[in-house]
């Protein structure tokens, strides 16, 4: 894992549009993966303003999910679906087609993971975006995670269902999730996972100084097929 520290937000983000812009160039059809929530959202902001101004074209890309929880749907402000569509694929002005999520109130979650595996097996990840938990949960990754699985359903950490709370407008009584695996993730092709906000810096310095162990999923990154790399901004990076 190739760790960087940019003096902000900003720069962060920069660099990764940058990396995505370069990806697009190489392959127009690329699969990209983003997680949802605060820290992807400006990468996103800045994304959709480089394509309304010609600078990138996600006409041809295709878009998998990362996770979402189980029980709530697109209509569902908080779910992982609804912050996907208004803070970036409805901007860009997406197609159906180009779009595979969970849909977290399917009755047969089998046949969601099944859906979800059976794209990445024929195309793969070519770029993945993603943030971390607070206990180092990656997706829904949770510690102790099984390394070894594909798109499964998860049992969700304590720690998990408080932080979640901020995302919804009301209470929910949540407990499960669905993720990708990282059998999945560890083979994506280019990742980029990112940290911001003074908040995340003892996680941070945790994951820069720990061997790869499923206690701290962050740090299996480091076993990736392909170079992974870790861009954090100075408040997140303030112990490293």
């Amino acid at each position: 894992m190739k760790a960087q520290r940019f003096e902000n937000v900003d720069s962060l983000v920069n660099r990764t549009v940058e990396e995505v812009k370069r990806i697009l160039s190489e392959k127009p059809d690329a699969v990209f993966c983003f997680a949802c929530g605060e820290t992807p959202r400006p990468v996103m902001g800045k994304l959709i303003k480089m394509n309304r101004e010609g600078e990138i074209d996600f006409s041809r890309a295709r878009f998998v999910g990362l996770d979402e929880w189980v029980g709530v749907g697109r209509q569902t402000i908080g779910s992982c679906k609804q912050m996907l569509y208004d803070d970036f694929f409805t901007p860009l002005d997406l197609r159906e087609d180009q779009i595979t999520l969970f849909n977290g109130l399917s009755n047969d979650l089998q046949t969601e993971i099944r859906k979800i595996n059976s794209l990445i097996s024929d195309l793969g990840i070519d770029f993945v975006l993603l943030g971390v938990g607070m206990n180092g949960h990656i997706g829904l990754n949770e510690p102790g995670c099984d390394t070894d699985l594909e798109a499964h359903i998860v049992d969700l950490s304590e720690m998990t269902i408080k932080v979640m709370t901020k995302y919804f407008s009301k209470e929910m009584s949540l407990t499960k999730g669905i993720s990708l695996g990282f059998a999945q993730l560890l083979k994506a092709k280019n990742i980029y996972l990112i940290a911001t906000g003074k908040r995340k810096a003892i996680i941070v310095e945790k994951i820069i100084n720990s061997c790869p162990t499923n206690l701290l999923p962050a740090t299996l990154l480091k076993d990736s097929l392909y170079e992974s790399n870790f861009y954090v901004d100075s408040e997140a990076g303030f112990f490293i």
